[in-house]
């Protein structure tokens, strides 16, 4: 083998194995657990949807909530994805900017006005719940 052919091959060796790096790295730096949230307490927080977004893979309420004194403040609430959602019984017309909610959830560790989502209580008395672990359309739980 030339010299040429040994350097052009060991380009492209060294171009696929940080292609393959890339491909591994980023699907584990897309994912996270709940772990900034502490899990061990429960908020309930009632306001006014500011935005709902509804995607994968994780879905975001923010409501705009009014403190005592008269100040208001944003509090963003983590969800599960689209699909998690839609199997325990979420969709994404549940709610728009302007309705009113309570959300139950746990808050950020760290005091930031964030949390993950337990239950969303509607105007209407729906409450959805947090959807995490529910299983496949047709299947019962435990099943």
């Amino acid at each position: 083998m030339t010299a040429v052919k040994v350097l052009s091959s060991t380009r492209i060796s060294a171009a696929v194995a940080a292609s393959l790096l890339v491909a591994v790295a980023i699907p584990v730096a897309a994912h996270h657990s709940a772990a900034p949230f502490d899990m061990t307490r429960k908020i309930s927080i009632s306001g006014t949807v500011e935005k709902w977004v509804w995607s994968n893979p994780h879905s975001w309420l923010y409501i705009r909530t009014t403190k005592p004194g008269g100040a208001q403040e944003i509090w963003g609430f983590e969800a599960g994805s689209a699909g998690m959602l839609a199997r325990s019984g979420w969709n994404s017309g549940d709610m728009k900017t302007g309705d009113k909610v309570t959300v139950t959830a746990s808050p950020s560790r760290n005091g930031r006005t964030v949390g993950l989502i337990s239950e969303v209580k509607l105007a209407s008395g729906k409450v959805l719940g947090a959807g995490f672990g529910a299983p496949p359309p047709g299947v019962a739980p435990g099943n």
